[in-house]
């Protein structure tokens, strides 16, 4: 009975643990209901590859107000977690201007630096997500 109530005990220990919220998720979207992508939803769980990101990210600078070329709609949502709660979200353009959008009164302009990161931080080639065209572009 005694081993019963300690197994029950851990069970409900387990079961009431919030669950693991990995430091940084990306997901890739499309502003424009035409244009389709790849699927991408990609969880970072290395605490400190996120914080490069997240660093990296917040150090980007204003971005000026300039002519942008036509884009096709590719996001990136950002959502960085600490303690499994939002500490920050993001989206970056993946074309056009290619900005980092904190609000719309916050842009910041994105250089190689920034692309060659994330990439490496997602564990992908910078061209499977910058400046990646619609699927019915690339057939």
């Amino acid at each position: 009975m005694r081993l019963a109530l300690v197994a029950l005990a851990a069970l409900v220990v387990v079961a009431c643990a919030p669950a693991s919220v990995p430091p940084l998720r990306v997901t890739r979207y499309s502003t424009i209901a035409e244009n389709h992508y790849p699927a991408f939803d990609r969880s970072v769980d290395d605490a400190a590859a996120a914080r490069r990101v997240y660093d990296a990210v917040r150090a980007l600078p204003p971005a000026p107000n300039r002519f942008c070329p036509a884009g096709f709609g590719l996001r990136y949502r950002l959502t960085f977690n600490e303690a499994a709660r939002v500490i920050l979200l993001v989206v970056v353009e993946g074309d056009a201007c290619a900005e980092a959008i904190f609000s719309e009164s916050d842009r910041r302009a994105t250089d190689d630096a920034f692309w060659d990161l994330f990439a490496d931080t997602l564990g992908v080639k910078k061209s499977d997500i910058y400046r990646l065209l619609p699927d019915e572009l690339r057939r």
